[in-house]
């Protein structure tokens, strides 16, 4: 039976740049159980790419309703399950019109999904996963989204799904990517923190460019009585321009925080002065050290960043026997600041080089209400 499949591009190692070969017809029926990579599947036209393993080719296919998609086991799957990088074989082709009669997952290779912990040697061409290493070779394909790329553009927070056969890799499929912050006009929040999202964190040190997950965050800054938010969203393998100048709000501002002791005889510093915890304060927009002493209760500093117009801090100190003397400290703005104002502590950075790790900063006050309510 002729068939509706076309030979089109080549893929190309994902370890050197991809070839292309002119485009041909094709009239061979799949041969039985051979692997394919699915490199396309377009629910619109209602077509899917698929890339020969054995052939180095690849194939484009329609399929239709009557089209089974099967899991390894052999059990109905939706198209939506057949994401790009799955390896699966064909079967047939639909006497009416000539579509694949069936595609389904191999249960000849092993799957990998949402791996973020890994590490990839491009040197030795080796992938570390769970501690056993994996051997990425000259037909391994790697991709994000429909595109192919090579796997040295593997950022390091990046989620993959890796699909392979014995000790070599067949497939890597980037599914949850990284793009790029490029802050500028940064000179008033130069040497100060900036809160990307609530587990992203580094200091400003003039224009740069900050590799982050892609995604959209909320993204605060506050410096010398100036600061504010803004909702950013990165996009895979693209750079997001902020000027900080937009942030900078109306300054120089203040923050008015009513601080709630648990325990009596608490003393609290900020920025190295002793504040009157029975009396609100107004603490300008920035990072300032806070520090808590009360005789028998473990002391401790955190970093202070101020970004919203009110917000109340309830300080539950440790006993030195592990106790606590309350609820842990929380925060609690006014309702209609509680959008669009932040307010954050954290521990003090070590030095003032650049870092970007995750850690349990929040970057609003809402977000750290909720979590420390959980």
């Amino acid at each position: 039976m002729q068939n509706n499949a076309a030979v089109t591009n080549h893929t190309g190692s994902a370890l050197k740049t991809s070839e292309e070969v002119e485009t041909e017809e094709t009239g061979e029926e799949p041969a039985n159980q051979e692997l394919y990579i699915v490199e396309d599947l377009n629910m619109a036209d209602e077509t899917i790419s698929l890339y020969s393993i054995s052939e180095a080719k690849q194939y484009r296919y329609n399929y239709t309703m009557t089209t089974k998609f099967l899991d390894k086991y052999g059990k109905a799957s939706m198209w939506a399950e057949f994401t790009i990088g799955s390896v699966v074989t064909i079967d047939g082709f639909l006497p009416s019109s000539g579509a694949l009669m069936q595609v389904q997952k191999s249960d000849d290779v092993w799957v990998y999904e949402d791996l973020s912990k890994y590490t990839i040697d491009t040197e030795k061409n080796l992938i570390k996963i769970n501690g056993s290493n994996y051997k990425i070779t000259g037909s391994t394909k790697a991709y994000s989204d429909t595109e192919k790329i090579l796997v040295d553009s593997i950022g390091s927070d990046d989620i993959l799904t890796v699909v392979g056969q014995d000790k070599d890799i067949i497939s890597i499929a980037v599914t949850t990517g990284h793009g790029f912050i490029h802050l500028t006009n940064t000179e008033l929040f130069d040497d100060s923190m900036i809160f990307i999202g609530n587990k992203i964190v580094s200091m400003v040190n003039g224009e740069e460019v900050i590799e982050v997950p892609e995604g959209t965050y909320k993204i605060t800054v506050a410096n010398n009585g100036w600061g504010g938010s803004g909702d950013y969203t990165v996009v895979r393998n693209e750079t997001t321009e902020i000027n900080l100048d937009d942030l900078k709000g109306d300054g120089p501002s203040y923050c008015l925080i009513t601080f709630l002791v648990t325990a009596p005889d608490t003393y609290v510093y900020i920025d190295g002065e002793q504040i009157d915890v029975t009396e609100p304060q107004y603490v300008q927009y920035g990072n300032h050290s806070l520090r808590v002493d009360c005789a028998g209760y473990n002391s401790w500093n955190k970093t202070l960043v101020v970004n919203s117009a009110e917000a109340t801090i309830t300080l539950a100190l440790e006993s030195e026997s592990g106790e606590t003397a309350s609820e842990p400290w929380t925060e609690e703005p006014e309702e209609e600041e509680a959008e669009e104002e932040s307010e954050s502590e954290s521990e003090e950075p070590s030095n003032n080089e650049d870092y970007d790790y995750e850690v349990d900063y929040l970057t609003t006050i809402a977000d750290l209400l909720g979590t420390l309510n959980d």
